[in-house]
């Protein structure tokens, strides 16, 4: 299993490096998500790092998005816009159950958010026939994209020891991860990590922010 752990010092690195050759297109125009390069990629990855998370915690989240934006490289806008209908023609049923949400973060970025209450049992990583038939036609899609990599990220809500919620959320992204290989994904585009209780998007307050904060997220991008 591969999982992303990143110092505060690689971050800033990585952004100095590549974020000073950026050229980013403008806002709008036909072209620009092939216009973003290794070191747009990197900005972007901070941002996506922040957008994954509703706390503030930067530090952390700056760390997934470096990693996401370092991905990018050249990356490609088209081929997400192509990748984004087809998975909301796919999880259509899904989307309409609010069990799954597709969001286009950028032309090269999407989040696929997977509700985790509706598809593991409540402290398990065992995955739910349901969740098996939403992998599968994750997985259908993910092969008609071949150069797409994917961040599979485990997320908990506050509840109980942050150490077994670490476990716990690493344990259900490596189930997911899993059952998208034995769908036919490529091992080599697949990457695994746990967030546990570190990124709530939600206040851990009230149960139906509990709620929101269990989850499990696949981040797109297609590198050239």
């Amino acid at each position: 299993m591969t999982r992303w752990r990143f110092g505060h010092s690689f971050v800033v690195a990585t952004l100095l490096l590549l974020a000073g050759c950026a050229q980013p297109g403008q806002p709008g125009s036909p072209g620009q998500g092939t216009a973003i390069g290794a070191g747009t990629g990197a900005v972007v990855g901070g941002v996506l790092g922040n957008v994954l998370s509703a706390d503030g915690r930067r530090a952390e989240n700056t760390a997934i998005g470096a990693a996401v934006g370092a991905a990018l490289g050249g990356g490609i806008g088209y081929g997400m816009d192509r990748q984004r209908q087809d998975f909301e023609q796919q999880l259509a049923a899904e989307q309409a159950r609010n069990d799954v949400q597709i969001q286009q973060l950028r032309q090269d970025v999407l989040l696929l958010t997977l509700d985790s209450d509706v598809q593991f049992p409540v402290d398990s990583a065992t995955v739910q026939p349901g969740l098996r038939d939403t992998l599968d036609r994750v997985a259908k899609v993910l092969q008609s994209y071949p150069g797409t990599q994917v961040a599979v990220v485990g997320h908990t809500d506050s509840t109980g020891d942050p150490a077994y919620n670490q476990n716990l959320s690493e344990r259900r992204a490596q189930a997911v991860r899993d059952e998208l290989v034995l769908a036919g994904v490529s091992p080599a585009t697949l990457m695994v990590m746990g967030r546990g209780e570190n990124e709530p998007r939600a206040d851990n307050a009230t149960s139906a922010g509990r709620a929101a904060n269990r989850r499990v997220e696949l981040v797109l991008t297609q590198p050239v």
